[in-house]
């Protein structure tokens, strides 16, 4: 599976193990995070990129869905781990205004 979900103190964790989050896992990871999201009542989500090294617009935008999903029940989406060239993406796309993001899954876990 190309996620991997942990619960720690209330917060759900999910790990993407793709090197490349690009519109060929679109379809497949947004449908997950929804499940995730209506289906599993999870409102504290953390996404851990950190084996990501490459993200397309077409994935950042499936995140935003994520988020204005999560954000209707009252959760948040933070983000976890980015490697540089998916940091230059999250500010390219000035998404880093619109996430939190965090060096480490823990400082995630305490901010909520």
């Amino acid at each position: 599976m190309n996620y991997e979900v942990t619960e720690e103190n209330g917060v759900t964790c999910i790990k993407i193990n793709l090197k490349r989050a690009t519109v060929d896992v679109v379809k497949e990871f947004k449908a997950f995070l929804f499940d995730v999201i209506d289906n599993q009542q999870k409102k504290k989500i953390i996404l851990d990129l950190s084996s990501v090294e490459f993200v397309d617009s077409s994935f950042l935008g499936a995140v935003v869905s994520g988020l204005k999903k999560v954000t209707s029940i009252k959760g948040d989406i933070k983000v976890v781990e980015l490697q540089p060239p998916v940091r230059a993406m999250f500010e390219l796309t000035r998404l880093y205004k619109v996430f939190e993001i965090f060096d480490n899954k823990q400082d995630a876990i305490n901010s909520f």
